[in-house]
């Protein structure tokens, strides 16, 4: 397996991997609630990449991707939020995520990383308390978006 890291200015290169990714990834999220939609996602993603720091590290095994993850810093520049971190079926359940997030996080200056959890997705918390993410809050993040938690990691 290998990682490769994108800047914002190569996001042409890594934006349909991304797009692709997410689709299948959230293929019966994206059929049955419109945050989720195809048109939502890139409205984000859009976002997410005119914030600062914005980098992306995907994971591929030979010319198969396997998944990606990325994410931005903050305004002022302490925090680096972790945006996504997603992975095809079948590549789950071999660290391959924790090698992406790595990747990407290790390169940073911020003093935390931050990311949120959907509320019902309790086994993926616990995944990232594994790592050394704690909750620290919740959010709703957008007003049609479902609840989240909010996980923070000491990078410094």
């Amino acid at each position: 397996m290998t990682t490769t890291h994108y800047t914002r200015e190569q996001l042409p290169q890594v934006r349909g991997t991304i797009v692709e990714v997410y689709s299948e990834v959230y293929a019966d999220d994206i059929a049955r609630d419109p945050f989720f939609s195809l048109e939502r996602f890139e409205e984000r993603l859009a976002a997410h990449t005119s914030a600062p720091g914005w980098a992306c590290v995907v994971a591929a095994t030979g010319t198969d991707v396997a998944g990606f993850t990325y994410g931005f810093a903050d305004g002022d520049g302490t925090t680096f939020k972790l945006c996504e971190n997603m992975l095809r079926a079948p590549w789950r359940g071999r660290g391959i995520s924790r090698v992406m997030h790595d990747a990407l996080t290790r390169r940073r200056e911020e003093r935390v990383a931050q990311l949120l959890v959907r509320r019902e997705r309790p086994r993926l918390r616990a995944l990232y308390e594994s790592w050394g993410y704690a909750r620290t809050g919740e959010q709703v993040p957008f007003p049609d978006a479902p609840l989240y938690d909010v996980m923070t990691l000491p990078l410094r």
